[in-house]
């Protein structure tokens, strides 16, 4: 994956096509048209699990984001290094009341509206293969993942999957990430202020779920102003780059996009 030939430190991404987080990182790349190389973990394969991985990540989760050699991890803190070092073009607002709100933004996407999607991705792909694992399998899977969250969702894929009522409360969580985004894109056209900006990026990996999950939560019948906002995001160059794939199994595993 390279775009320019923009000077700078040499970028290498672990990435997933399927994590959110790590197509949020791909956005951001692509707006700045930074040239990185690419790494897909294949998490079929629980790469991210493995000891390789979790020298660049301890949490063992997607994306890492190798500068100079140097890891960087979390989605957010990842896409503001970008904006820092390559301000052109700039994603974050400057006012420093919308920057907050930026942030503040980020942080419910990734502390709320994470977990919701989670229930269904997770149930949609790994439900099935975990739940044939022996009990000696699980408990040396289990080994492998290095934070008791994650250890606690890999045990309910595999013997207390999520309940019918569970799913739909994650939908409702979902509805009213629409909610908000409906107001906020009615207000100012953005997400954050009245620019394109991290907010708007961090927003979309959950927007594209919500659309395959429940296509009446983004249509401009039910929210107009956010149906609007989201065909200009997919309109863009690095949407499309991006490859926010459908949700398939493809995008779990070292499947390489047709170039």
């Amino acid at each position: 994956m390279t775009t320019t030939t923009s000077p700078g430190p040499s970028l290498v991404l672990y990435h997933a096509w399927a994590s959110s987080a790590s197509r949020k990182v791909r956005m951001c790349l692509y707006e700045k048209g930074l040239t990185f190389d690419a790494t897909v973990v294949d998490l079929n394969k629980f790469e991210h699990h493995s000891d390789w991985y979790k020298k660049l990540n301890p949490s063992g989760i997607v994306p890492a984001l190798m500068v100079d050699g140097h890891p960087l991890v979390e989605s957010n803190f990842i896409n503001e290094y970008l904006d820092e070092t390559y301000p052109t073009p700039p994603l974050r607002p400057t006012d420093p009341m919308l920057l907050h709100d930026m942030r503040l933004w980020g942080k419910y996407i990734d502390d709320t509206c994470l977990p919701a999607i989670q229930k269904h991705n997770w149930m949609h792909h790994f439900h099935p293969m975990a739940r044939e694992w022996s009990d000696e399998e699980l408990e040396r899977r289990l080994a492998a993942i290095p934070t008791a969250n994650r250890k606690h969702v890999w045990y309910r894929m595999a013997r207390d999957p999520y309940t019918a009522e569970e799913l739909e409360a994650a939908l409702d969580i979902l509805r009213d990430m629409m909610d908000r985004i409906e107001a906020r894109i009615a207000k100012t056209g953005f997400v954050t202020g009245d620019a394109y900006s991290l907010a708007d990026i961090a927003a979309a990996p959950y927007v594209i779920r919500t659309e395959e999950l429940a296509p009446i939560e983004v249509s401009a019948e039910k929210r107009p102003h956010a149906a609007k906002w989201w065909a200009a995001i997919k309109a863009r160059p690095a949407y499309k780059a991006a490859h926010m794939e459908p949700f398939n199994d493809q995008c779990w595993s070292g499947w390489m996009p047709p170039t």
